[in-house]
């Protein structure tokens, strides 16, 4: 893990897919994400990542809920199956972890004991963004993934 860091995450127009499920979803979701942008003409804007919808000290990583999305051109429309919406800009605590995705989740309890001794209020959902991630034919040596896990935080003042 390396050392986390303070950053501020601008206005993005995403495109979207809710699920519940274990966190080894995550792909497959991505996955459908992805051939829905290559029909759809859509070209990613940006890294995909995931946000969940639960407390990381809450959820159960077997039953999760969260969002899998694709930064988007603004104006980009959705479907009956993929959400467009725009995420306002915020304050993050962030860390970039190497590894498996299988590894994760493990990673959370670390990073939320730092968030816990910096006294940061955390003010929103935790968000997975995937750095080096497989390729669409899940193609890629899981050692090498690097994943970004963000908490929006209060600005500080």
């Amino acid at each position: 893990m390396e050392a986390p860091q303070r950053k501020s995450v601008g206005t993005l127009a995403v495109a979207c897919i809710e699920h519940r499920g274990p966190h080894s979803d995550i792909g497959r979701v991505y996955h459908e994400l992805h051939a829905w942008a290559r029909k759809a003409g859509v070209e990613p804007a940006g890294q995909p990542f995931t946000v969940f919808l639960q407390s990381p000290r809450e959820m159960d990583w077997a039953t999760g809920r969260f969002e899998v999305c694709l930064p988007v051109p603004e104006g980009t429309a959705g479907s009956d199956d993929v959400a467009v919406k725009t995420l306002a800009a915020t304050d993050v605590l962030s860390v970039v972890v190497e590894g498996p995705y299988g590894e994760i989740p493990a990673h959370y309890s670390e990073f939320l004991a730092w968030i816990d001794y910096q006294d940061a209020t955390v003010t929103g959902p935790p968000r997975e963004v995937y750095l080096v991630h497989p390729g669409p034919d899940g193609s890629g040596d899981p050692a090498t993934f690097r994943t970004e896990i963000q908490f929006p935080v209060r600005a500080e003042a």
